[in-house]
């Protein structure tokens, strides 16, 4: 099914990011008579980071377990005393946890919202990543003469076929819901790095609910498409889609495109490149620039 015609939401998404770059966001600072504050960079790998640096972390590592539960959590299908008991069966006493400070914490935080927006950040950015062997494989033994046995690993077409599912409905709600963030970003020109960055965490929280229901909606909506995967390896993961998506993760991240169309990644969202006039330069380098002989705004020593 088209993008397009899921919700008037998503329409108005994709008019808000039509098909102009940087030369309108340059046209429109001309227009609005202000100087450029430094750079021009995309919006894109300023939301990843902002985005990535909202997932919790265990040890410097994501924690699969932990966040299962919170995603539990956070989308009602679980309570918690029901993680509580069934940590407790493998020897974690919650009780004992801080509501604050500690890896388990958003496990007993009352704050629902602390919960809602690490899963979302966790789902968002597990397009980010190499999958897992587990997530589509299963382990068959084989039995051999004498008593030996030998383990192997072979696809499991079912569960291939949700992951990919899933992972696709992920990439496209990072793609709508990044472009939305862009977009709000780029109506105020001139922040440094470090304010776009917190900026673009905010909005997430912010949208966070309604991200994780995007991500809900998009996977019914796809129940009836069919995928072929094209590789995976130790240097990437890529298949297609019947609805005409080709999502493909390497080691230059991932990249989406829809009818060839590049939908997310290489700096574009919705086929789009939004553009942010950063403050990147110390501005006593920038007031420098303005003084060299020759050049328009400069005056002679």
């Amino acid at each position: 099914m088209s993008l397009l015609k899921t919700t008037g939401w998503v329409f108005s998404l994709a008019l808000m990011a039509g098909c102009d770059g940087a030369p309108q966001v340059l046209a429109n600072l001309t227009n609005n008579t202000k100087e450029p504050h430094g750079v021009m960079i995309p919006a894109l790998p300023i939301i990843q980071g902002a985005v990535m640096g909202l997932v919790p972390m265990v040890e410097g590592q994501r924690n699969d377990v932990m966040m299962h539960h919170v995603c539990a959590m956070a989308r009602g299908e679980s309570t918690a005393r029901q993680v509580a008991e069934t940590l407790k069966k493998q020897g974690i006493d919650l009780s004992k946890t801080p509501q604050q400070g500690d890896p388990l914490s958003l496990l007993v935080d009352p704050d629902m919202s602390h919960r809602t927006t690490a899963c979302a950040a966790y789902i968002a950015t597990s397009t980010m990543v190499l999958p897992k062997t587990s997530e589509f494989m299963v382990q068959t033994i084989t039995e051999h003469p004498q008593g030996k046995q030998s383990k192997t690993l072979t696809v499991d077409p079912q569960k291939l076929n949700n992951f990919m599912r899933v992972q696709l409905a992920i990439a496209k709600s990072d793609a709508d819901v990044f472009a939305l963030i862009a977009s709000q970003l780029a109506q105020t020109p001139g922040l440094t790095l470090e304010q776009y960055n917190q900026q673009a965490k905010n909005l997430f929280v912010t949208i966070a609910p309604g991200y994780l229901q995007r991500v809900k909606e998009l996977y019914a909506n796809d129940k009836n498409d069919q995928y072929a995967l094209n590789e995976y390896s130790a240097n990437g993961f890529k298949f297609i889609s019947s609805s005409g998506h080709l999502f493909e993760y390497d080691y230059n991240g991932l990249n989406l495109t829809y009818n060839r169309i590049p939908w997310y990644g290489s700096g574009q969202l919705l086929g789009k490149t939004y553009w942010l006039d950063v403050a990147y330069f110390d501005p006593a380098l920038i007031a420098a620039l303005k003084v060299v002989p020759g050049t328009p705004t400069g005056s002679k020593p």
